[in-house]
């Protein structure tokens, strides 16, 4: 092979790496878009959810959760005796209906939450709620369904 042609060949592969490298960026910056928009969703829920039961907003709670919820926390009795407490969808709708932030920190400051996403995968995420009134954490499993993220299983705990 001589000079010239090398050189075309040379040419050639860098072309073709420039059109994969650039595809595979494409479709990095297409997903990015896609985790950044979803990132924001759930955050609106989980917010929709922690802050809905803050101000006994049922209807924002209800945009918030899935139906089919499951939201537990491990106890344990009097005895030392452990188990897990289940709670529904229904059971979290009343509840946040009847909340009167009873036994809240800092009642004289503005509510604040925060939440840390931990991971998006395709159609399911996790994320950590916390807030400057609840003397518990929720860790949330929310899944994008007919294009809304819904949270579908809460694990909490209490934190005092």
């Amino acid at each position: 092979m001589d000079h010239s042609n090398v050189t075309i060949m040379k040419s050639l592969l860098i072309l073709m790496e420039f059109l994969i490298c650039g595809s595979a960026v494409a479709q990095a910056d297409k997903a990015l878009l896609s985790t950044q928009s979803d990132s924001l969703k759930i955050k609106i829920t989980a917010i929709n959810y922690v802050e809905g039961f803050y101000t006994s907003d049922v209807k924002r709670m209800a945009s918030a959760i899935h139906g089919e919820l499951a939201k537990r926390i491990i106890m344990k009795d009097d005895a030392g005796n452990m188990m897990i407490r289940n709670m529904g969808s229904s059971e979290l709708l009343y509840n946040t209906k009847k909340n009167k932030n009873t036994n809240i920190k800092n009642p004289n400051a503005s509510f604040e939450a925060n939440v840390k996403i931990y991971e998006i995968y395709k159609s399911v995420a996790t994320a950590k709620v916390v807030t400057n009134k609840f003397k518990f954490i929720d860790y949330l499993h929310l899944a994008k369904i007919d294009g809304e993220w819904k949270i579908v299983n809460v694990l909490w705990e209490f934190t005092e």
